[in-house]
């Protein structure tokens, strides 16, 4: 396993750190879901800068317990859809454990991947969030939508929800480790080349020595 780890000891630890963050995370998830609110709105913002003047700023979110909700300024009567926050940050109860249980040099080396991997996955989310918003206004608001995104816009933010929606959870939280820790998984791989290069040089030594014997052989023939 990773830098030593072995595999029952590393499943072990996982285990116990994800039920440990299943526990704490509930009472995380309320000040985390209008983290994801904040960013998004600065992101969405940030997108509509882009658009038609009329349409700049139009977007306001708006979270609510664990749903983050949205308004568009030009329908101020419409029912404000929502986005479930739980579902959003849900891939943080794996990749915190996988950080976790994952052995490190050191306890420096430990916490700035486990930063690298908070950091990576907020901005995962909040682009998802922004996504799913996109996808609503170009697809949901009838005219609206027709008249102001074009068909490829429709189709790339319809595809980009499906897509973070079906793999936030599960792809994301394993991606993220997996490339923090790339130079260790990539080196259990090659654990076995020592022993290959020693099999190579045995093979070689073998070799020479069989060489080497060839031109005795021929001179003690014309000797004779």
């Amino acid at each position: 396993m990773l830098l030593g780890a072995s595999p029952v000891g590393f499943l072990a630890r996982l285990v116990v750190y994800f039920f440990l963050t299943y526990a704490v995370w509930g009472y995380v998830a309320p000040f985390y879901t209008k983290l994801l609110g904040v960013l998004a709105q600065g992101l969405v913002s940030f997108t509509e800068l882009f658009g038609p003047a009329s349409l700049r700023g139009s977007t306001t979110i708006v979270v609510r317990g664990q749903g983050i909700f949205f308004t568009h300024k030009l329908f101020p009567g419409l029912r404000p859809p929502g986005i479930p926050g739980d579902w959003v940050q849900a891939n943080m109860v794996l990749l915190l454990p996988l950080m976790l249980a994952t052995p490190a040099p050191d306890f420096r080396t430990r916490a700035r991947r486990l930063v690298l991997a908070v950091l990576v996955a907020l901005a995962l989310q909040v682009l998802g969030v922004v996504v799913s918003i996109k996808a609503v206004w170009a697809n949901a608001l009838g005219s609206f939508s027709l008249e102001h995104y074009g068909r490829f816009h429709r189709k790339a933010y319809e595809f980009l929800d499906a897509f973070f929606q079906s793999f936030d959870t599960q792809l994301f939280p394993v991606a993220i480790w997996g490339g923090i820790h790339f130079r260790e998984l990539l080196g259990a791989f090659r654990r076995e080349e020592p022993e290959t290069t020693e099999k190579k040089s045995r093979a070689e030594r073998r070799r020479g020595r069989k060489s080497q014997g060839e031109p005795r052989t021929r001179t003690s023939a014309s000797e004779r």
